[in-house]
């Protein structure tokens, strides 16, 4: 496309076909690249940036997705910005290494009361995993979690006992790369004596939850995937809980 590129932008000039739309995103782009010559700019969140130079938050996330950003082409280092996780909702537990994310909001702030509570445990904070999101914020544990850093110990998850509990936990630590996230074993056995919820509803075919808790306590819960059912946090009562965090100490 016939335009003044910059060196940056050199290689627009042998693309074949180009919409508009697309034509105009990198002249403006190549306005700002100038613009910025020689200076040093500071990072920013990719929205900011997007809407610095497009005048639209969102429309670096679009062409993130098209063949203008590629290895030698556009970049989010070319245009000084970042791309940060949807932040977890935390709160600060203690002086510990370890989070604690936990799929549902009410054992969130009932393990937050009893974590603050205790002393001398390893868990620093407590973080709402928000359901089926947490895969998608497992990167903000290497960013900051309660206001207290990246994480430096442990991310411990605990979910609801069934189907979709489990691929929450299992997707979130194949996502997580530079914090270890590892299931409460202790929490997860807790479920096994409590009632079996919704049986005869749930399917637990193509579920592998050994891969994630262990043969050993995947087969102690065996009993609520025969019966069809599952039980969710909340049914694990908050004593046991309490009782969970002594033993910590």
């Amino acid at each position: 496309m016939t335009h003044a590129w910059r060196a940056e932008l050199g290689w627009a000039a042998s693309l074949r076909t180009l919409s508009d739309e697309l034509f105009s995103d990198l002249v403006a782009i190549n306005t700002w690249l100038g613009h910025h010559a020689n200076h040093s700019i500071p990072v920013v969140p990719v929205r900011y940036r997007s809407a610095e130079i497009l005048g639209k938050e969102k429309r670096l996330d679009d062409l993130t997705r098209t063949t203008l950003f590629d290895s030698g082409r556009l970049t989010l280092d070319l245009l000084a910005c970042t791309r940060y996780p949807p932040p977890l909702p935390a709160a600060v537990t203690g002086h510990g290494p370890d989070v604690l994310i936990v799929e549902n909001s009410d054992t969130y702030w009932v393990l937050n009361e009893l974590l603050s509570s205790a002393t001398n445990h390893p868990i620093g904070a407590i973080a709402w995993g928000s359901g089926r999101t947490f895969p998608a914020q497992v990167d903000s544990l290497r960013v900051d979690v309660g206001g207290r850093g990246p994480v430096t110990g442990t991310a411990w998850y605990w979910g609801d006992f069934d189907p979709h509990g489990i691929a929450i936990a299992e997707s979130a630590t194949l996502a997580s790369t530079a914090v270890p996230v590892r299931p409460v074993t202790a929490l997860w056995s807790a479920m096994a004596d409590r009632p079996i919820q919704d049986r005869g509803t749930v399917d637990w075919s193509n579920v592998y939850g050994d891969r994630l808790l262990g043969p050993e306590l995947w087969s102690q819960l065996a009993h609520i995937r025969s019966a069809h059912g599952r039980v969710a946090q909340e049914a694990v009562p908050v004593s046991a809980l309490a009782r969970w965090i002594d033993r910590l100490r």
